[in-house]
C-alpha cells in the first residue's frame, strides 16, 4: 500500500482541473492489477451514442472491468481515491483495466454522456453524469502512449504509479468539450492502465465508454 504522505499533488491545468497524483500506486499495487487482468482481457469497447456496446477502431485495446472492492488491494485503491475526491467510494464506476499493444490507441473522445443523445438516458438515469476521470499508470511503455488533451495542448507520459485525473464537467454542471483526451500509440513495449470513472450521484451499475 502507498504511504498517502508521499503523494504529492501536481496541478497540471486549471479550466479544465487536470491533476497528477504522483506515487498513487505502489509497485506491488500496479503488479497485483495487472495480475488481475492479464488472463481475463477482451477487446475494449464503447457504448456508442445508441447505447449500445461496440468495438471501433478508434479504441484498439483490450480490457477488463473489476467489481467495486472485489479484493481489498482493489478495495484500498477505491477508498484512498474516494477520500481524495471526498466523494463516497460507490460514486465511482467499477475499475477497468486495460492493456495497450505496440500500435494500439484510444483516439480523441469524451468520457462524459452527451446529454442531447436518447441512447445516453439510461446510463444518466443511475448515477448521473461522469464528473471526473482517473487514469493509473500500472506499466510505462518504452516511448509512445502519452494521455493527450488537444483542446487545452497538454500531453502527460504514462508513469507507474501516478495518477493522472481529470473534470469531465464545468463548475456549472454542463459538460466541458475542452475535456477531449485520448491515448496516443503505443511504439515500443506496452501500457497498463486501471480506469475509475466518478459520477454525480451513486450508481447500481456501470456504464461503458
Amino acid at each position: 500500500m502507498t504511504d498517502s504522505n508521499k503523494i504529492e499533488k501536481v496541478e497540471l491545468f486549471k479550466t479544465p482541473a487536470v491533476w497528477i497524483l504522483a506515487n498513487f500506486l505502489s509497485d506491488e499495487e500496479c503488479d497485483h492489477l495487472i495480475r488481475m487482468a492479464s488472463d481475463k482481457l477482451s477487446r475494449s469497447y464503447v457504448l456508442d451514442r445508441d447505447g449500445q456496446q461496440r468495438m471501433v477502431d478508434d479504441r484498439t485495446s483490450w480490457q477488463i472491468h473489476f467489481a467495486l472492492g472485489q479484493d481489498p488491494i482493489l478495495a484500498s485503491i477505491e477508498q484512498r481515491l474516494a477520500e481524495h475526491l471526498n466523494l463516497p467510494v460507490e460514486y465511482g464506476e467499477a475499475m477497468q483495466v486495460l492493456r495497450y499493444e505496440i500500435g494500439q490507441e484510444f483516439k480523441a473522445h469524451h468520457d462524459f454522456f452527451a446529454p442531447e443523445c436518447p441512447g445516453y438516458a439510461e446510463a444518466l438515469k443511475d448515477g448521473g453524469q461522469r464528473r471526473t476521470t482517473i487514469l493509473m499508470y500500472l506499466a510505462e511503455p518504452q516511448s509512445g502512449g502519452e494521455t493527450f488533451f488537444p483542446a487545452i495542448g497538454l500531453r502527460v507520459k504514462p508513469t507507474k504509479g501516478l495518477a493522472l485525473l481529470f473534470d469531465n464537467l464545468r463548475a456549472d454542471g454542463s459538460v466541458d468539450p475542452y475535456s477531449l483526451h485520448g491515448s496516443l500509440p503505443v511504439h515500443a513495449g506496452e501500457k497498463w492502465v486501471a480506469t475509475k470513472w466518478i459520477r454525480t450521484g451513486r450508481a447500481s451499475a456501470n456504464a461503458d465508454n
